[in-house]
């Protein structure tokens, strides 16, 4: 995965910048869980400017439901990508149990990484959760944002 993307608007990504966002999602993703055992998709971006964004997506319109949310997440930052606001995006999901899938998304590189993943409880009364990390796969996938 060492390598740097050029974009349409003249911005280099680095595989550092990359990193930053991976490991953005992959934090946030982690932390949910311990707190909660569970998380709806996370969205994350690498702004123009080179710095990283949490995203809180609000749908106020009318939700298609033939469409799934992370089809309505990519249709939201579409736009953003477009117009060159953002050179990067990271959701994060549940794809599974045991595993987070982080769909990272840039110009000239597009990949799902799966990350396995085990949870550990404690406590009766306030129950604790500890997260251990597995493999990691990645594999490119067509590029639906940019």
């Amino acid at each position: 995965m060492r390598r740097h993307l050029g974009s349409n608007s003249g911005r280099t990504i680095s595989q550092d910048q990359l990193d930053r966002l991976y490991t953005a999602a992959l934090e946030a993703a982690i932390g949910r869980i311990e707190k909660d055992g569970h998380f709806h998709p996370l969205v994350f971006e690498l702004r123009a400017n080179g710095t990283i964004q949490a995203v809180a997506v609000l749908e106020t319109g009318e939700v298609d439901n033939t469409r799934g949310p992370i089809d309505r997440l990519v249709a939201l930052l579409r736009p953003r990508a477009e117009d060159g606001t953002i050179d990067a995006a990271a959701i994060v999901r549940l794809r599974e149990e045991g595993v987070a899938e982080v769909r990272m998304r840039a110009r000239n590189f597009s990949a799902n990484i799966d990350v396995l993943f085990s949870v550990e409880t404690s406590g009766l009364v306030k129950r604790k959760r500890r997260i251990e990390l597995g493999d990691v796969a990645a594999r490119e996938v067509p590029n639906e944002l940019f």
